[in-house]
């Protein structure tokens, strides 16, 4: 990518050595929860999921990616809070009714302490984090940076069409924008639904983290689609392409500062990852 500054690497190498600096938060909601109560909680959660699993599985007709992203996400993170080995990761009809029959048999094989600490874990903010929201995070992340080795579409666009002709530049706009939105900015709308989702497992400042990340990410998204629908070949006039170039890359930095505070805050945060 052309004239992209990398000076803003070191605030966010900064930013995250002094969150690695801090202590996990611990929450100490469920604390006086007994055996017997968090049996019952847990297993309202997974009638839930019976019941969902029978829906998809009975539904006409191909089910909205959201409405499956979303089964997925709430059952794989009851079944990492029981430490089950059933995960969802396709909308298969014998994968569904495999899957929730095996996490039924974990789930009623628990011990009344057992009870108790899966449903802290399915109530803890780490927890939720890492089965619901990580993956989908560090995707952004990686479309959002700007160095080698990342999926930025910005970026590859720019090396593709160098010396390329406008015709050209026009013929791969559309399909460059289109996977800007169908595939990173439809990930941050999952993100958002699962966010809101679980907002009250979260505190007031992760979820201000958590909120200030997404949205960032978002407007450096949207840098990169005004990127290449002002780009130009390289007789012409680059500047208004370049500054949407340093606009998104400005919005991924700030997005960063907030993630890997709320990562590091939590003991998750790798460095080398941002």
């Amino acid at each position: 990518m052309r004239n992209i500054s990398k000076v803003t690497i070191g605030t966010i190498t900064i930013a995250l050595a002094l969150g690695l600096m801090g202590c996990s938060h611990t929450r100490s909601n469920n604390e006086s929860i007994d055996g017997s109560e968090a049996k019952k909680e847990l297993a309202i959660e997974l009638k839930f999921l019976q019941n969902e699993c029978e829906r998809l599985i009975n539904k006409d007709g191909k089910t909205d990616d959201k409405t499956f992203q979303s089964y997925k996400n709430d059952f794989n993170l009851l079944s990492a809070s029981v430490n089950s080995t059933s995960k969802i990761e396709t909308q298969s009809d014998r994968e569904l009714k495999e899957s929730i029959a095996q996490l039924k048999r974990d789930v009623d094989d628990l011990t009344e302490k057992e009870y108790v600490q899966s449903y802290k874990r399915f109530n803890s903010s780490k927890t939720i984090y890492e089965v619901t929201l990580m993956n989908n995070m560090h995707d952004v992340i990686d479309a959002t940076k700007t160095w080698e080795g990342s999926n930025n579409v910005s970026d590859s666009f720019d090396d593709k069409h160098f010396h390329s002709s406008e015709a050209q530049i026009k013929k791969d706009m559309g399909p460059a924008i289109d996977h800007i939105n169908t595939v990173s900015k439809y990930k941050i709308e999952l993100m958002q639904d699962e966010i809101q989702k679980h907002r009250d497992s979260f505190t007031k400042l992760q979820l201000e983290q958590l909120k200030k990340a997404t949205h960032n990410f978002n407007l450096s998204l949207n840098n990169q689609i005004k990127s290449i629908q002002f780009y130009k070949p390289i007789s012409g006039d680059y500047n208004v392409s370049r500054n949407f170039s340093y606009a998104s890359y400005d919005k991924y930095t700030n997005a960063c500062v907030y993630i890997t505070d709320f990562e590091s805050n939590l003991g998750i945060a790798k460095a080398d990852e941002f």
